[in-house]
C-alpha cells in the first residue's frame, strides 16, 4: 500500500513510519506545516493533492486530526486515517470529521460514543501503541542506573505554566461567586473517578459569566460546545494540577519521589524535580529503573490509557494508575498493573509493592508480556488498515 505519512513535531513518528516499513508497505512522508497544523492552509492542501496524485497514494496518515489533511483526502477521494493520542483536541470536532474518507482512531473509547451522539460514526475507539523492539534495544548502563533509579516517580506535567486559562480567568474576572463555585464542583470530581461531571455542571449563567472575561468563539460548523471547551481545557487542566500535586506531595511525605518535568522551577514538598527526559533515548531507562511509575489522568480522558501508561508497561516498567476503565479493558488489575481511587490507597499500595519485588517484577513480566503479544505498532497497524478499507 502506498502512504504518504504528514509528520509534525510528534511523539511515535519513527516508531510508526518503522511499523509501517515493517508491514510492508510504501512510506512517503511530507511535512506539515504550521498553518496546517491550527487552520485551513490552501497552500499546503494544494501541495498535498499534488503528492496523492503522484504517489499513487492510497492512505493519508497522522497523529491527531488535521481538517487540511481531511478536505484534501475527500476532494481526491483517498482515505485518511488519524490517530488521536491528545485529549482534549478542538480540532477533531472541526465540521470536516464528518468526511467520509476519514477513520478517526480515538484512544479513548468514550470519544467514539460522545461523537456518535452527535451524529458522527468516523471517531472509532483505538487503544495507542509501543515500540518494545526500540525499548528492550536500549543499554542500561551504570550511569542510567545512578540518574535514574528510584522508588517512585511521575513523569508530566503539572499544568501549571504561566497563564493557564483557569488562573487567566480567576485573574481577569476576581469574580469570588464564579470562583466559588468552580471550585466547588472540581472538589466535588476530585471524589470520584469513573466519571466526569464538570461539563455538566457549568449553567447557562456560569458560561455566560466565563465567556464574559475569556470568551471562546465556537467556529462555524464545529460539534464542540463551549461548555465542553471550558470543562476540558479550563476546569480538567485545573484539578490535574490540584490532583497532580496533592498526590506527588502526599506520596513524598513516605517515600523517596521524584518528578521528571520539562519545568526545572516547579518545586513540590518532599519531591526532587529531575527536570525533562528525552522520550527517545531517556525516558523508557526512567520507567524501567522506577519501582513504581504514577499514572495519573487528565479529567478529559474519561475512560482511555494515556500515551505515558502504555510507554511504561512497554518500557517494562510498574504501573500504578487512577482509574480507567479502557485499562480494564486489556489489563488485570494486581495482574498487569495496580491502580489506586485516593491518595491513601494509593500510598498503601506503593507500601506493599516497594516491600513485595518479586510480585512487582511478576506484574512487570506479565505487562509486557501483553504489551509485545497485543499492543505493538505492527499489531496495531495490521487491524487498523483493515478497518479503514473495510
Amino acid at each position: 500500500m502506498n502512504i504518504i505519512y504528514v509528520n509534525w513535531d510528534c511523539f511515535g513518528a519513527e516508531d510508526a513510519v518503522e511499523a509501517l516499513n515493517n508491514l510492508g508497505h510504501k512510506i512517503y512522508i511530507t511535512q506539515m506545516t504550521e498553518e496546517a497544523h491550527v487552520r485551513l492552509d490552501e497552500d499546503f492542501m494544494e501541495k498535498l493533492s499534488m503528492l496523492i496524485d503522484t504517489q499513487n497514494a492510497n492512505l493519508v496518515f497522522t497523529f491527531n486530526y488535521f481538517p487540511s489533511v481531511s478536505e484534501v483526502c475527500q476532494k481526491k477521494g483517498c482515505r485518511y486515517l488519524a490517530w488521536m493520542y491528545d485529549n482534549p483536541y478542538t480540532k477533531l470536532y472541526d465540521k470536516s470529521v464528518a468526511n467520509e474518507c476519514n477513520y478517526v482512531a480515538a484512544f479513548d473509547s468514550w470519544l467514539e460514543e460522545h461523537m456518535k451522539v452527535k451524529g458522527i460514526n468516523t471517531v472509532h475507539y483505538v487503544p495507542l501503541a509501543v515500540n518494545t523492539r526500540r525499548m528492550k534495544k536500549l543499554i542500561i548502563t551504570e550511569e542510567d542506573r545512578k540518574r535514574f533509579t528510584s522508588d517512585i516517580s511521575f513523569l508530566g506535567s503539572l499544568y501549571n505554566e504561566a497563564h493557564n486559562f483557569y488562573d487567566r480567568l480567576i485573574g481577569k474576572s476576581k469574580d469570588e461567586e464564579l470562583q466559588g463555585y468552580l471550585d466547588g464542583i472540581m472538589l466535588a470530581q476530585r471524589k470520584m473517578w469513573g466519571c466526569n461531571f464538570l461539563i455538566d455542571c457549568l449553567t447557562k449563567e456560569v458560561v455566560e459569566k466565563i465567556d464574559k472575561y475569556l470568551p471562546y468563539k465556537v467556529e462555524e460548523g464545529s460539534y464542540i460546545s463551549k461548555e465542553e471547551v471550558y470543562g476540558d481545557y479550563y476546569l480538567a487542566r485545573r484539578l490535574a494540577y490540584i490532583e497532580r500535586v496533592e498526590l506527588l506531595e502526599y506520596l513524598g511525605s513516605y517515600f523517596s519521589v521524584v518528578h521528571y518535568t520539562p519545568n526545572k522551577d516547579t518545586k513540590l514538598r518532599n519531591v526532587e524535580n529531575r527536570g525533562c527526559l528525552h522520550y527517545f533515548e531517556e525516558m523508557p531507562k526512567a520507567f524501567r529503573l522506577s519501582k513504581i511509575n504514577i499514572n495519573t489522568t487528565l479529567r478529559s480522558i474519561r475512560n482511555g490509557i494515556p500515551l505515558r501508561a502504555m510507554d511504561i508497561l512497554g518500557a517494562g516498567g510498574f504501573l500504578m494508575s487512577n482509574y480507567q476503565s479502557d485499562l480494564l479493558k486489556h489489563f488485570e488489575p494486581e495482574k498487569h498493573f495496580t491502580c489506586y481511587s485516593s491518595i491513601e490507597e494509593a500510598a498503601d499500595k506503593a507500601n506493599y509493592y516497594l516491600h513485595h519485588e518479586v510480585e512487582r517484577r511478576k506484574i512487570v513480566e506479565n505487562a509486557l508480556h501483553v504489551i509485545e503479544q497485543e499492543h505493538t505498532y505492527e499489531v496495531r497497524f495490521e487491524k487498523l488498515l483493515k478497518e479503514v478499507f473495510i
